[in-house]
């Protein structure tokens, strides 16, 4: 995802535009801090099992240009060019994940939400461009 690298490029001028396709594919987002520790509960268990680790709920790809530009102070709309070069032949509109039995069996649920973990990784990128 190059969204908030390329925020952040924007907002300092090393960047004019960001070409995107589709802009209302769903995704489920999330912080992989949190699925790391998620990884080390798993290695935790008495017996190995599968699970699936994700936030439970979507949000589309204008969402995340949205925050991002938001978290600096831009409207989205006035970088991001459509490109249809970036539209996936075989596009998955909608990917979710049920963390339940995460949940359930470790006690483990994601905690940053996704306008938190949008602002987080422009602020990342913001910094690591001004050093």
């Amino acid at each position: 995802m190059v969204v908030h690298w390329s925020v952040a490029h924007i907002k300092l001028g090393l960047q004019e535009k960001l070409f995107m396709g589709n802009l209302d594919s769903r995704r489920d987002w999330g912080y992989a801090k949190e699925y790391v520790e998620a990884m080390w509960l798993m290695l935790q268990q008495p017996e190995p099992d599968d699970y699936v680790i994700a936030t439970n709920e979507t949000h589309t790809i204008r969402e995340c240009l949205e925050v991002a530009f938001g978290r600096v102070g831009l409207d989205w709309q006035k970088y991001v060019e459509i490109d249809p070069r970036y539209y996936r032949p075989a596009e998955v509109e909608l990917l979710i994940g049920d963390a339940s039995k995460a949940k359930r069996k470790m006690g483990w649920e994601p905690k940053t939400k996704f306008k938190d973990l949008i602002e987080l990784m422009v602020d990342a990128d913001l910094a690591d461009l001004r050093r």
